[in-house]
C-alpha cells in the first residue's frame, strides 16, 4: 500500500513534532479515502502532555469539532500523526493498542528536538494478530 503526502502536510508534522518537544505531539492527517491523500497535518493540543501512562490524546470534542468541519468538502481524517521524542518511528505497543483499522498513522522520530525520521503506518487485522504494517510514503 502507498499513501500520496503532499509536502505541506509533512512539513506541518516536522514542525508539531519540533515545538512540542519533549512532549509528543499529535493531530489528525486530513485528505482522501480514495485514493488515499494526506492533503493537510492539523496539529491538536495533547491532553496527555506531562502525563506518565498516556504519550498522547486528541480531545474528543476537537475530533467531532473537524469532523463537522469536514463534512461534506469531500476530504475527512484519514488518519493520525504523532511524534516519538527520542525514540524512532516505529509504533510503541501503546500505538498498536488504541490504533484504528483503515488509518494512515504518521509517526515521526525527534531527536533532542530535531525531526529525523518520519515514517507510515497502517493496522492490518487481517492476520491472526493485530500488527502494523508499514506503508510507502509518496511525496507529492
Amino acid at each position: 500500500m502507498t499513501v500520496v503526502v503532499h509536502r505541506g502536510a509533512v512539513e506541518a508534522v516536522k514542525g508539531f513534532a519540533h515545538a512540542a518537544y519533549p512532549e509528543e505531539a499529535c493531530g489528525f492527517l486530513i485528505g482522501t479515502w480514495a485514493p488515499r491523500n494526506v492533503e493537510e497535518a492539523r496539529g491538536m493540543k495533547n491532553l496527555a502532555a506531562g502525563s506518565d501512562d498516556l504519550r498522547y490524546e486528541i480531545d474528543p470534542k476537537e475530533t467531532i469539532l473537524v469532523g463537522s468541519e469536514l463534512r461534506g468538502t469531500g476530504r475527512d481524517i484519514v488518519g493520525v500523526f504523532h511524534s516519538h521524542p527520542d525514540l524512532s518511528a516505529r509504533p510503541s505497543p501503546q500505538d498498536l493498542e488504541r490504533a484504528w483499522e483503515g488509518y494512515t498513522y504518521l509517526i515521526v522520530a525527534v531527536d533532542k528536538g530535531r525531526p529525523v525520521d518520519l515514517r507510515a503506518w497502517s493496522l492490518d487485522e487481517g492476520g491472526k494478530t493485530r500488527a502494523f504494517q508499514e506503508v510507502e510514503i509518496e511525496l507529492v
